[in-house]
């Protein structure tokens, strides 16, 4: 008996390390909200989930884009298949902050059509009543949408 029990704690134990992290940004920080919310609207498709990381403006426009994916590939204007979202900690300033605002900038690398596809988007943050939530997402400042 008491076998059986230590067979089950240990697989319990190594189904739980298999878990990646959604974030590689500390709990509670602007640089998690804002990946909590893209992983919300890319990879569990749940625009409810992803409307709760953001002020009541910014979900009233994402509300009317009525489910996540037109979210993704219209407001977003970036489309994948499968996706891994990271806070972009290529420089030495990971954000921008002043008070109860801030600015991240996250790296999107995934596939859509069986191509690879990497975007970069800085998410506005402010901080009400103690939470972070997105205010805003701007367009990657090195896409070029002229076409030739």
């Amino acid at each position: 008996m008491k076998l059986v029990y230590a067979l089950v704690i240990s697989l319990l134990l190594l189904g739980a390390c298999n878990e990646k992290p959604k974030s590689n940004a500390h709990w509670g920080t602007p640089e998690h909200i804002a990946t909590e919310f893209f992983h919300a609207l890319y990879n569990d498709k749940d625009l409810e989930k992803a409307k709760s990381f953001c002020t009541e403006e910014f979900a009233a426009l994402l509300e009317s884009y009525v489910t996540p994916r037109q979210v993704a590939r219209t407001l977003m204007n970036m489309s994948y298949d499968t996706v891994t979202i990271e806070v972009n900690r290529s420089g030495q300033n990971l954000r921008q902050q002043y008070d109860d605002d801030a600015d991240v900038t996250l790296v999107f690398s995934g596939e859509h059509a069986g191509k690879q596809v990497d975007n970069l988007r800085t998410v506005s943050m402010v901080k009400k009543s103690g939470s972070w939530r997105v205010t805003a997402v701007k367009a990657d400042p090195f896409a070029s949408t002229a076409t030739y």
